[in-house]
């Protein structure tokens, strides 16, 4: 549908609308979040205030927890089994000494170690600890886990949940905090922690110990078996092979350290050979494809040729005489016969010899090459007889190196075995205990800004959650921008909600009244021939305000001193002659009845330069008399008579009685209660007037209450002006 693009000081129309009303731009402003929030502000404030509640009551009624700490010391410690990690500790990488301290932390935390703290404190005894830490019972008072395996697991789980294990900042100190009802039991637990975590660690240390003296000591055997088979190997096969040192044979060219036998030197040698042999037959092979491709006379060695260059200086003195004799005699005379022969000779001479010169150069190629064959057949005939050498000598240094190597780890383990022998009765420990655990006076449970701070984020989030779905749910054309962006119809003008509503429009200076005017002017501006002669206004529900707005717009138009006709089309429910003050005798339905004229339902002068027709007596059928000729009769006489002529017609939703007289009139103003419907509501009740045939010049936003909607009055006076920039700008 297209609707005609004019402007003013305040509105600019769109161009075109396409009729799909599905789409909106999808972008949301501050200002549209802060509405939704505006309009949602008691139900945010309730939600505020009882999270906020509920963490008080918490923080009242929540059980005490006192926490004692405890600091240990943890040192990175090499392990010395084989010697290699004595300097682990300095050169070990940060990731290395972060997995050490990580599982020192683990360590902390197992089960192990809660054990030996339940063993030394004597926690399995009794139910003195499960009844100070306020373990949940059963209602008949028996112990969730009664039996005694089940009472161990219980004791271990409690000493794990209320244990905290954590590095102080970016140093080694361990912090074993243990959080407790009773500030008592909370110092003895978090000190036998770390006291059976270091009694813990120096055993492990002296099980380690006495597992690798055990294990170097069978290392060692089995180092020793292997020490002798291997070189007693390498001597056995050095003896079958008949293989002898040659630290005396020759050496390869520019390696002197490294005895070589004659082949291998050999070998060497003929491989330089090759390499000069395949530089000669390249460099002869590029001279002879850059000789064959050029003329014989082209040829620098021919161009050189003294004997050719000889020949050539003869040659043109032969041919100089030859043309001198031909100058005076006729080609058949005896001495000019015999001078083109001797040029004739000379020409065969200097090719021939010019063909010599290029045959030479293609033989030097195919000498080079066959040499270059040759060598390549004995050097491949010389590496056999190398490889074959070298397998042998290769096989025995394999075997005399496995000797060595067994006897390398056989020493290291000698010597790593007297020392650790040694050690063995000396124990260190990398732990060490730095402040032990004090009786807490100050709870460390419930923490009052954490708890409120936590109801504060909480209630932000739930309040959030309910703005998102109360707008989803109810999704509402509530300002100006919904009008233009999610129904894409142009936006008349807004009308503000007010409770004196007729008073203001008496008023020629009122708000309302200047609402109205700027809608008047919009209207005036909607077609190239000024306003349409005959509108409609109707909207998607009753109640909207668009028996209201009629009224508004007559007073308006008539204001500029124009003719104007209301005509009640509301069969249903009529509510002109209330707004006018007039008795509901005479109107529509007696014209199409035939029971009375034009000219008898007509209320002359109600009010300046406007007449009015009501409904009169409700009909039961209202389609059949709006698509009547009775109707359309009406229609024609008041265009003949008025300057304007402003329809009130039924709503959209349920009734047929707006699409039945869509057809008939110049415009439809379509009328939206603000806040009221859905946006999908109101597309389908446009849809339906579209589907109709209407011409639609745009939507008047009624009862738009500015401090309900979360707007300020800046808002929708300034939405006029940057909407019409922007249409300005393209």
């Amino acid at each position: 549908m297209k609707m005609i693009s004019t402007s003013n000081d305040g509105f600019t129309l769109p161009e075109e609308t396409d009729g799909d009303l599905d789409e909106g731009s999808g972008e949301i402003s501050l200002i549209d979040l802060w509405a939704a929030v505006y309009r949602c502000r008691a139900v945010i404030a309730a939600i505020l205030i009882l999270t906020q509640v509920i963490a008080l009551g918490y923080s009242l009624l929540a059980t005490r927890y006192y926490q004692s700490v405890t600091l240990v010391e943890v040192r990175q410690e090499a392990e010395k089994v084989l010697g290699t990690e004595a300097d682990r500790e300095g050169a070990s990488s940060k990731l290395d000494a972060d997995r050490f301290l990580n599982t020192q932390l683990d360590v902390i935390r197992s089960r192990s170690t809660a054990n030996a703290v339940a063993e030394s404190l004597r926690l399995y005894r009794g139910t003195q600890f499960i009844d100070a830490m306020r373990v949940t019972k059963k209602p008949d008072g028996v112990l969730i886990l009664s039996d005694a395996e089940a009472k161990r697991q219980q004791i271990l789980e409690v000493l794990s949940d209320n244990l905290s294990v954590n590095y102080t900042g970016d140093t080694r100190l361990a912090a074993i905090a243990f959080s407790s009802p009773d500030p008592k039991l909370s110092a003895q637990i978090s000190n036998a922690y770390a006291e059976n975590y270091i009694r813990n660690n120096l055993a492990r240390k002296l099980d380690s110990s006495s597992y690798a003296l055990q294990f170097l000591r069978d290392q060692l055997a089995e180092a020793q078996v292997r020490l002798e088979e291997s070189e007693q190997s390498a001597v056995n096969y050095a003896r079958r092979t008949r293989i002898v040192d040659a630290s005396n044979a020759a050496t390869a060219k520019g390696n002197g350290t490294q005895p070589q036998s004659l082949i291998t030197a050999q070998l060497v040698q003929l491989n330089e050979s090759l390499s000069k042999a395949t530089a000669e037959r390249i460099g002869a092979e590029q001279k002879w494809q850059k000789t064959s491709s050029l003329p014989m006379m082209n040829i620098p060695e021919v161009l050189t040729n003294q004997a050719i260059q000889g020949m050539v200086q003869r040659r043109a003195e032969a041919a100089a005489a030859y043309q001198e004799q031909l100058s005076s005699r006729q080609e058949t005379y005896p001495s000019v016969i015999q001078a083109k022969a001797g040029v004739s000779t000379l020409d065969s001479q200097i090719t021939s010899l010019a063909r010599s010169i290029r045959g030479s150069i293609k033989n030097q190629y195919d000498v080079a090459r066959q040499q270059e064959r040759q060598l390549v057949e004995t050097l491949d005939s010389l590496k056999n007889r190398t490889l074959s050498e070298q397998n042998q000598s290769i096989q025995l240094s394999i075997l005399r190196r496995g000797a060595e190597t067994n006897r390398a780890q056989y020493d290291a383990l000698l010597q790593r075995f007297n020392q650790l022998n040694a050690e063995s009765g000396v124990q260190t420990n990398n732990l060490s205990i730095i402040d032990k655990g004090r009786i807490p006076v100050v709870s460390s449970w419930p923490k009052w800004p954490l708890n409120i701070g936590l109801a504060a984020v909480i209630g932000l989030l739930l309040s959030a959650g309910f703005v998102i779905i109360r707008e989803q749910l109810f999704d509402a054309i509530r300002t100006p921008g919904d009008v233009t962006e999610r129904l894409k119809l142009p936006l008349l003008g807004v009308i503000p909600d007010a409770d004196d509503v007729m008073d203001q429009l008496i008023d020629s200076k009122s708000v309302m009244t200047e609402a109205m005017s700027s809608i008047r002017t919009n209207l005036s501006l909607a077609s190239d021939g000024g306003t349409h002669k005959v509108m409609m206004l109707t909207s998607t529900e009753q109640g909207e305000g668009k028996s209201s707005t009629c009224f508004a717009l007559a007073l308006s138009f008539a204001r500029l001193s124009k003719r104007v006709i209301v005509i009640d089309a509301d069969l249903r429910r009529p509510n002109m002659h209330s707004l006018f003050k007039i008795p509901n005798k005479l109107g529509v339905s007696n014209v199409i009845a035939g029971q009375n004229s034009f000219d008898d339902v007509v209320h002359k002068n109600i009010s300046v330069n406007i007449d009015l027709i009501t409904v009169g007596d409700i009909p039961p059928n209202p389609v059949e008399q709006l698509i009547s000729h009775g109707f359309q009769s009406i229609l024609d006489r008041a265009i003949a008579e008025y300057d304007l002529v402003l329809v009130d017609s039924a709503p959209v939703l349920g009734l047929a009685d707006a699409i039945v007289l869509a057809g008939r009139t110049d415009s439809i103003i379509f009328v939206v209660e603000a806040g009221r419907n859905r946006v999908r509501s109101v597309k389908s009740g446009v849809k339906r007037l579209i589907g109709g045939g209407a011409n639609i010049s745009g939507v008047i936003l009624t009862k738009v209450d500015v401090a309900q909607s979360g707007y300020s009055y800046g808002t929708y006076s300034g939405y006029n002006y940057e909407y019409k920039a922007g249409r300005d700008q393209k």
